[in-house]
């Protein structure tokens, strides 16, 4: 807030702010000043920091009141205003139809609204109140825009390159959508539309060898911007793009090495020569912990412990979005994976927030050596290969989950399995070289 939005006057923290020459008059008034009681005391918010907390509303609020006086505002703006507006009043947004369908009480009600000093006579806050504003038409064109607006928590956790990603892909599934059907407003697209786009991505499938899980997740994208934007807009759409994904979509799973042939073939002599030093040390940490390589090319040093009784990373949500809020967790580290990290006690650098490329070079290295079994198998083989290890070692289902950062389905008390019986189970199943 700027400093004039706040001031103290009769004990009390007030709203305080000067009408804009652009809005001056335009509610029939000659106050050059907006003038709103907090009604918090000055004596119970010495520092005024729920007293700005509160101006902020007031101040959204009034400059939505503002924008809904003037003919220039765009429809979009103009509806999102009385939604403001009708939300300072204590309602809910809701056009006549939707009002029709309510109890006669609450539509009176309504009318008492105005009745409140001279808001009878304030255009602003009487469409607000009465929903004579009509609710704006969402191009597909303005389809990520808007939902983006929808995702301001998740996306301020993310890392650069996991922005550029998750923007990257939402973009280029609309473009397609617009180049298959046409610039469409959202409450104009029908089933047939959605349909056919579902018989686009299936059509690739089978002629170009996309897979199935590739395909589903544009449509996924798609239908899951449109549900967001339209729960945040109340637009009122229906869901033309459920029941649309390809059968076939888990074809793109992978497959878990054997412990043989991950001692026998990949740790085999000379097998990963010709990595650089960052990547093959991460393949080795991997295949100890069951890490996502992401985790481990994204930690800092502040979280790679190896001085203490169990020498351990910390995977946690660090200036990235991790895949799921249960993916928070400690790993001791064993056999190669401690030996790698102790070289890299400071992380990563080469590929820290470039996860894409570590898989590249990693990829291209073991297809090279021909050390992939078969087209299922990846980097991300490794992680599978070591749940497969702990349930052999008949490590409980419950520390499994853990230490994969699964979700298990229980509440969790307490800081869950701790270190040194990980490590136990862990160091059960160290891998050592053939």
């Amino acid at each position: 807030m700027k400093p004039d939005y706040l001031i103290q006057r009769n004990g009390y923290w007030q709203y305080h702010r000067r009408v804009p020459r652009t809005y001056a008059g335009l509610d029939g008034k000659s106050s050059k000043f907006v003038v709103i009681s907090t009604k918090i005391a000055v004596a119970d918010d010495r520092t005024g920091a729920k007293a700005a907390r509160v101006a902020a509303r007031l101040n959204e609020q009034q400059e939505a009141h503002w924008r809904s006086l003037t003919s220039g505002t765009p429809d979009k703006q103009r509806w999102q205003d009385a939604v403001t507006i009708a939300r300072s009043h204590g309602l809910d947004y809701l056009a006549p139809v939707e009002a029709a369908q309510r109890q006669i009480e609450e539509l009176l009600s309504r009318i008492e609204t105005l009745k409140i000093g001279e808001r009878r006579t304030d255009v602003a806050t009487v469409d607000a109140v009465l929903g004579a504003v009509d609710k704006p038409r969402v191009m597909l064109s303005d389809l990520f825009t808007e939902y983006e607006k929808t995702q301001q928590t998740p996306l301020s956790k993310m890392s650069p390159n996991q922005k550029r990603k998750w923007t990257s892909a939402k973009k280029r599934a609309v473009e397609i959508l617009i180049e298959q059907r046409g610039d469409k407003a959202l409450q104009d697209i029908t089933r047939a539309d959605a349909v056919a786009y579902a018989d686009f991505w299936e059509a690739r499938t089978i002629a170009e060898g996309i897979s199935a899980s590739s395909a589903n997740k544009n449509i996924s994208h798609i239908g899951g911007m449109i549900r967001a934007v339209d729960k945040r807009l109340k637009l009122g759409l229906d869901s033309v793009f459920s029941g649309t994904r390809i059968e076939g979509g888990r074809d793109g799973s992978r497959a878990p090495f054997t412990v043989d042939h991950i001692r026998n073939v990949i740790l085999a002599p000379g097998a990963l020569d010709g990595l650089n030093d960052e990547a093959r040390d991460v393949i080795y940490v991997v295949m100890e912990t069951g890490c996502r390589p992401s985790e481990i090319v994204n930690l800092s040093k502040g979280r790679i412990v190896l001085d203490g009784d169990v020498p351990y990373v910390r995977i946690e949500a660090e200036g990235r979005l991790l895949k799921t809020e249960h993916s928070e967790r400690d790993i001791p580290l064993v056999g190669l994976a401690l030996e790698a990290m102790k070289r890299h006690r400071s992380g990563f650098p080469r590929y820290h927030d470039k996860g894409s490329s570590l898989s590249a070079t990693l990829m291209k290295h073991m297809k090279a050596r021909k050390l992939l079994p078969t087209d299922k198998h990846s980097v991300y083989s490794f992680r599978h290969a070591f749940k497969d290890r702990l349930k052999a070692a008949e490590c409980p289902e419950e520390m499994v989950d853990e230490l994969m950062g699964h979700a298990t389905g229980k509440p969790k008390y307490g800081d869950g399995y701790g270190l040194k019986l990980k490590a136990r189970y862990i160091q059960s199943i160290a891998l050592t070289p053939a």
